[in-house]
């Protein structure tokens, strides 16, 4: 009988294995004989799902913006919940860089935007990632004002994302201090964030 193989987690597979080469050693070095090595395949394996540096490069994209999606979604709590902004505090607080796993997927994230900036495919999906998140965390901020946990007067788009500018500058700023800005820091920091918005 022949085997049965799962092609979207042999991609999974490949594509994690490619975020941790970029994480430990820079874009520069990626290959694909370097990325079958580590993940324990062959180089015509890794051909097979990732034809060329370039979708490699897109397959560890993907990656990192899904194991983000995916610790939001398994936190607890729900934006319709009787704490709306406990919710949208510890999505927030999960997405620094304050454990190697998260900073490692934070440098692998920074290095990909700036090649995506030449790459209208990866341009796209991030731009549709982005859209998807906006939507979220702007619903999120509506469910805080319908409870009073954030002030009435701020819109909630515009609060959103000055929220996720905020982690953002958070986190590339504990990444270039070289661990300066500790997971202590960062959560202060963040928490002097939503002591501005919140009602």
């Amino acid at each position: 009988m022949p085997k049965i193989v799962d092609h979207d987690e042999q991609r999974r597979i490949i594509a994690a294995a490619a975020v941790r080469w970029i994480a430990s050693h820079g874009l520069e070095t990626l290959s694909q004989r370097n990325v079958a090595a580590l993940s324990g395949r062959s180089k015509g394996n890794v051909q097979h799902y990732f034809p060329d540096k370039a979708s490699l490069m897109f397959g560890a994209l993907k990656w990192v913006s899904g194991e983000r999606a995916e610790r939001a979604r398994a936190l607890p709590g729900d934006p319709d919940a009787d704490d709306p902004f406990a919710t949208l505090s510890r999505r927030l607080y999960a997405v620094l860089p304050t454990d190697e796993k998260r900073a490692d997927e934070w440098r692998v994230r920074l290095s990909l935007y700036v090649y995506a900036h030449s790459d209208g495919d990866m341009q796209a999906y991030l731009a549709e990632h982005g859209r998807e998140l906006a939507e979220t965390g702007t619903a999120q901020i509506r469910a805080c004002q319908a409870k009073g946990e954030v002030r009435a007067d701020l819109d909630p788009a515009l609060t959103y994302q000055r929220l996720s500018a905020a982690v953002s500058g958070i986190a590339v700023a504990a990444l270039a201090n070289g661990g300066a800005i500790g997971p202590a820091e960062q959560e202060a920091m963040l928490a002097e964030v939503l002591k501005s918005i919140a009602a």
